[in-house]
């Protein structure tokens, strides 16, 4: 069995701004992680993981981290609720 590498924070962080950037500057949360995941050629084993708290994926819960880091860094904004844009 091969072992599984779940990506870096900063991995994480830099699909998110390419993500938005593809999009056109602007998207929602669920298009966001969606081009993330077509960026990062994520395997269904990464994007079907648990997360430990039991609450969703894991990696909706490091995206949603993500997404706070590059804003409280001001490199996006969020726009209205659920929508995000580059900064």
């Amino acid at each position: 069995m091969k072992k599984i590498y779940f990506p870096s924070n900063s991995m994480l962080e830099q699909a998110v701004l390419d993500s938005l950037k593809e999009l056109g500057g602007e998207a929602t949360t669920v298009q966001i992680n969606q081009k993330v995941i077509e960026i990062l050629a994520l395997p269904d084993e990464i994007i079907q993981m648990e997360d430990e708290s039991g609450v969703g994926t894991k990696l909706n819960y490091r995206l949603r981290w993500s997404r706070t880091n590059l804003k409280a860094r001001g490199q996006i904004k969020n726009i209205k609720r659920g929508t995000w844009s580059l900064d």
